[in-house]
């Protein structure tokens, strides 16, 4: 089995990275906020994804 970052928990079970529906594979991952202004922080994008 793929070692994962045990801290990273993923739910998007149609990437390639998420094993057992709960963790992330990927060597690195790389996250970025979706837009410019300051206050919409909370929403981001796993540039790590990639499609199973």
């Amino acid at each position: 089995m793929k070692e994962t970052l045990s801290s990273v928990k993923c739910d998007v079970t149609s990437c390639v990275h998420n094993v057992q529906g709960k963790r992330c594979s990927a060597d690195k991952i790389s996250v970025r906020c979706t837009c410019a202004a300051p206050d919409c922080a909370d929403e981001t994008l796993c540039d790590t994804f990639a499609q199973r």
